[in-house]
């Protein structure tokens, strides 16, 4: 699927022009759509934001701890490079639409001061191990230019020891990632959904058997896996649709390839609720059971939740040696009733992570990680 072919314009700032990936980046769209424009200049179109692409410097830090949620709900202490902000796809429950106030699909083409703020900050904490991806603003593979950055930064976290660099996405783009010297030190990951919820809910992504396809041609070339079960969904026989889901996985990748696999039910903030119906009027999701959590997102309740997990969860792990199975933006008690046990702390489930990957995945992580070096917690950003 060619997501370039959405934008019907293409802004450069000025500065960006000197980067060496832009003009390759440009190469891939017509001239008459492109527009060069002074650095701090506002984009004033007529033209949804999905249609309209963005190539500028990063200002600040581009480097930073996942946002997570409130307090009470568990976050994993993810880290995030935000290169590129904005999605082709559309997905109707997805927060991106509604959470970026910007005129435009950005992505930073300066993609050498970004590697070295990550080299950089990385040095501080030597003796952590980071998991680090870029599909937190924007899906990380589906833009030609996010590509392009996935390419350079697999070859660079191959050098990187204390690092895994995770790729998520719902297309199956692969371009040339197979044949890349990625030294065990990426994990390609896909968010999955029985296929009546893809083609209902996940517009212009890949098919359910098209992202499995993906996923067993990067487990074939070495690549880890991971899997987002997220967001589960309360639809007509979940049951069955979800285990169906989850053997076609399994007969695509092998669980000893899979670094982690999360879980997560359906929530988004009340005011996207008018937007998600006025947008997508044929989707069902404004309408469904929720209440508001405490973290003021909608989202099902425990009495909900928790059988969906609980059926997912087994199946999941009905396998011999399963996964590292984690809960995204879920409190103690999901986990207390779900898996009988709970991280203490975010960061402890950050070390229940490098303890899981230490022993999953022999000679990844150079020593044995110690909770010492996690306590903190610290971003980062």
């Amino acid at each position: 699927m060619n997501h370039n072919s959405r934008f019907k314009r293409v802004y450069i700032t000025e500065p960006a022009l000197d980067d060496p990936v832009t003009e390759s980046i440009l190469s891939k769209f017509p001239r008459r759509i492109q527009k060069i424009i002074p650095d701090n200049a506002s984009i004033d179109e007529d033209l949804d934001p999905k249609r309209i692409l963005l190539l500028t410097r990063s200002r600040g830090e581009v480097v930073k701890g996942c946002p997570g949620t409130g307090e009470q709900y568990l976050c994993c202490n993810y880290q995030v490079i935000n290169q590129t902000q904005g999605c082709p796809m559309n997905c109707t429950y997805c927060i991106l639409q509604f959470y970026l106030n910007q005129p435009a699909t950005i992505v930073y083409t300066n993609f050498n001061d970004i590697f070295t703020e990550l080299k950089e900050k990385l040095k501080l904490q030597r003796k952590r191990f980071f998991r680090i991806g870029t599909g937190e603003l924007g899906d990380s593979l589906a833009l030609d230019a996010s590509r392009r950055f996935a390419r350079q930064a697999i070859e660079i976290f191959a050098h990187i020891p204390n690092a895994l660099l995770e790729l998520k996405s719902k297309t199956a783009e692969l371009g040339d990632f197979l044949d890349l010297n990625h030294n065990g030190h990426t994990v390609m990951a896909w968010s999955l959904n029985p296929r009546e919820i893809i083609q209902q809910d996940e517009l212009k992504t890949a098919q359910l058997n098209q992202r499995l396809a993906a996923a067993g041609k990067a487990a074939e070339a070495g690549y880890k896996i991971a899997f987002h079960f997220d967001p589960i969904m309360d639809v007509p026989d979940w049951e069955s649709l979800y285990a169906e889901v989850i053997d076609e996985m399994y007969l695509h990748v092998a669980p000893a390839q899979i670094a982690w696999i999360s879980l997560g039910t359906l929530r988004f903030p009340p005011s996207m609720k008018d937007k998600i119906i006025e947008r997508y009027p044929h989707t069902g999701i404004p309408f469904a059971e929720m209440i508001r959590g405490m973290d003021g997102k909608l989202r099902y309740a425990r009495p909900l939740r928790s059988p969906m997990y609980q059926y997912i969860y087994q199946k999941l792990t009905s396998v011999p040696q399963p996964p590292f199975i984690y809960f995204c933006m879920e409190s103690p008690l999901i986990w207390q009733e779900i898996i009988g046990r709970a991280p203490e702390s975010n960061a402890h489930l950050d070390f229940m992570f490098a303890e899981s990957l230490f022993h999953r995945f022999p000679g990844l992580l150079l020593e044995k990680p110690e909770p010492i070096h996690y306590d903190n917690g610290k971003p980062l950003g």
